[in-house]
């Protein structure tokens, strides 16, 4: 059976390797984070799988296509969107008209505007934003920035969801509440690949956790035998193994 989207061999160099012969396997309806401290090369890792930077050697496939080389709007158009770390909405427009944005562009070949329109309103509906349609998204504060993230890539209709540490500069409570929403996500049959420091947001919606540090992956599985992993402790959670 081939995986929904299979990564291997993954190396990437700034100079020095950032990305270092990086592995990951993701099949339809799983959810998987990725958890490391900073400078652990996940993000890049993320640009590679969502297309926004191209490997040194290694690939990414994506239902059973080689999709290495492909540039990251036909990758959008294939079924990979992503959020990005920090929001970035157009400002300007309301969230609607960004969401609307999402359908009509995502979707790789023109959509009727009646089904463009479902798509908002159902990406909007699936993401608590329907209350703030007609806001300006420059208006929004950070949960509604991140949430509106959300809808928008949802909107391109994905099979594979990047987050890019969507909870993070949130308060506690805004973080069970997002937590939530992208547990809803999941359960509807997106597959979830999710880079998060706030580890208890992890939990609450993956089942399988990847650790990195330097660039390689140092721990895979499931999440609290991951997190116990003295290795992991050490140079995550800065606590030397006994």
């Amino acid at each position: 059976m081939v995986a929904l989207l299979e990564v291997a061999g993954l190396t990437k160099s700034f100079g020095v390797k950032v990305v270092d012969d990086l592995s990951l396997t993701a099949e339809a309806g799983d959810a998987v984070g990725i958890v490391g401290p900073n400078g652990a090369g996940k993000t890049t890792m993320l640009n590679l799988i969502a297309g926004d930077l191209v490997p040194d050697a290694g690939e990414v496939v994506f239902e059973g296509v080689n999709v290495t080389r492909m540039a990251a709007g036909k990758r959008c158009h294939a079924g990979i969107a992503r959020t990005s770390q920090i929001p970035r909405p157009f400002e300007q427009m309301s969230v609607f008209e960004n969401v609307l944005t999402g359908a009509v562009f995502g979707a790789g070949t023109p959509l009727a505007p009646d089904v463009a329109l479902d798509i908002a309103v159902d990406s909007l509906r699936r993401t608590g934003m329907l209350g703030v349609a007609n806001t300006r998204a420059g208006a929004l504060p950070l949960l509604g920035r991140k949430r509106l993230e959300l809808a928008r890539a949802l909107a391109t209709q994905p099979s594979v969801l990047l987050l890019d540490e969507i909870a993070g500069g949130l308060t506690e409570g805004e973080v069970v509440e997002l937590a939530e929403t992208i547990r809803r996500i999941r359960a509807d049959g997106t597959t979830i690949v999710w880079i998060e420091h706030i580890v208890h947001a992890l939990l609450a919606v993956v089942d399988r956790i990847m650790a990195m540090s330097f660039g390689q992956k140092i721990a895979e599985g499931d999440p609290a035998t991951v997190m116990n992993s003295p290795q992991v402790q050490e140079v995550y959670m800065g606590m030397a193994p006994e």
